[in-house]
């Protein structure tokens, strides 16, 4: 689909949830201003549940992920990830976030995932999470939160928390093509004192990106 075309989509949906969420954003290739868009994908914090599926009802059916066919799905509150069918005969991705991890899992779902040829290891977001883990001395990404090797996790709620935290200069999304957008500071190491710890029991139980 058209980008212009895409960009009008994702806008109407966005304007129909706005109201029963915390913060909701408009990711994936839409964002990074790709001319063909082959899915919607959405970022949000919800504070209704109810009224989000009703306000996404009006746009389409949901389905079930994972899966290659379209297969009507009911949604449920509480749940990490929502697909669905649009009208517009493209598919939307709700992701949700909270507050601890939006940065990261905005900047996830913007990618891009592959570089031109398609290979993941030319990718934004596969090498900036190799990134980390690098900066981290082993550490991972667990439930889309940095992790340190003992397991603590580190509170990222904007995305620039995130390029902060590995060492890396801020890139525009439109420059995410390839892990070349990637620039490292130079004689960077993590300091985690700078950043915040989330408080392990009172963090909320998120699914594993």
């Amino acid at each position: 689909m058209e980008l212009s075309i895409a960009q009008s989509i994702a806008d109407n949906v966005l304007k129909s949830i706005s109201p029963f969420c915390h913060r909701s954003e408009i990711a994936g290739s839409i964002r990074r201003k790709k001319s063909e868009v082959k899915d919607i994908e959405i970022v949000a914090r919800i504070n209704d549940w109810e009224g989000l599926f009703a306000s996404l009802q009006s746009h389409g059916i949901f389905i079930k992920s994972g899966v290659p066919d379209v297969q009507p799905w009911p949604p449920k509150k509480g749940a990490k990830y929502l697909r669905m069918m649009l009208h517009g005969e493209i598919k939307l991705d709700l992701f949700i976030a909270n507050e601890h991890n939006w940065g990261a899992l905005f900047m996830m779902r913007t990618g891009g995932a592959t570089g031109p040829t398609g290979n993941p290891f030319e990718g934004f977001t596969p090498m900036m999470f190799a990134r980390w883990k690098r900066v981290s001395g082993g550490g991972r990404m667990m439930n889309c939160l940095p992790t340190l090797p003992d397991g603590t996790t580190v509170s990222v709620p904007e995305e620039e928390d995130f390029f902060k935290l590995c060492g890396v200069d801020w890139a525009e999304p439109e420059e995410r093509v390839s892990s070349s957008a990637i620039r490292k500071q130079r004689g960077y190491k993590l300091q985690i004192e700078n950043f915040s710890v989330v408080d392990k029991s009172a963090a909320p139980q998120l699914v594993l990106f």
